[in-house]
């Protein structure tokens, strides 16, 4: 009890400092290399969702494992509505609402798998694609992509909606090899749905909603399929 106890709190500390580090690094990536607000949001994003590697290793309480998600709820919600993002250059606030969504996700992801009703990989990949998938789309699409799609979703574009399927059949694989005992063929063809069904979701969610839609769609379909 004491040894769990124990882990949990090393685990909590642990995710608070690494998150600060997140921050602080995309923080100084922008002031060296003076990328925009979206790339700073990203590299955040990106960061903020390698947390889930904490959960998985450290916690063994589903209160310790909700203590992280709310915080980030908390925090970016007063980030996003008192403002605060102006501070650092992220004032786009329809933009910065996507910062709420996420953490809500991981909240409702760690519930789910501590009640046994999604496995820890379904939830990691869901957890993975949203954070990587998501955010190398926003990065690439951003600065190299030309032709945006037709959906009124915020200025997707497709080469974004390609990195968006690449990374997220990369990321599932990846998952897949390491934590199941899945056939090369089911790995190969449960990556390339999730791959698919990400990249759309991403696609025609509007308004920052895909935090929630691309991860829970793809932890479900995971589920079901594995």
């Amino acid at each position: 009890m004491m040894a769990d106890m124990d882990n949990n709190i090393f685990g909590l500390i642990a995710s608070f400092l690494f998150l600060g580090s997140v921050i602080v690094f995309a923080l100084v990536v922008k002031k060296v290399s003076n990328i925009s607000s979206e790339t700073m949001r990203k590299i955040v994003h990106i960061g903020v969702s390698n947390w889930w590697f904490f959960e998985i290793y450290f916690f063994t309480s589903l209160w310790y494992s909700l203590i992280g998600p709310l915080a980030f709820i908390l925090v970016n919600t007063l980030f996003t509505f008192l403002d605060w993002g102006k501070a650092i250059g992220l004032d786009d606030r329809k933009r910065n609402y996507g910062l709420i969504y996420f953490p809500i996700t991981l909240l409702i992801l760690v519930i789910l798998q501590y009640q046994g009703l999604v496995s820890s990989v379904a939830c990691t990949i869901g957890v993975l694609v949203m954070g990587y998938g998501d955010g190398f789309a926003a990065i690439v699409g951003k600065k190299w992509g030309k032709k945006k799609l037709s959906f009124p979703t915020g200025g997707k574009t497709y080469l974004g909606t390609l990195v968006m399927f690449i990374v997220s059949f990369l990321v599932s694989s990846i998952a897949l090899v390491a934590y199941t005992s899945l056939p090369f063929g089911s790995i190969l063809g449960v990556s390339l749905l999730v791959g698919l069904v990400a990249s759309v979701a991403e696609a025609i969610t509007p308004l920052g909603l895909d935090n929630l839609s691309v991860p829970l769609l793809a932890a479900w379909l995971v589920e079901v399929l594995v």
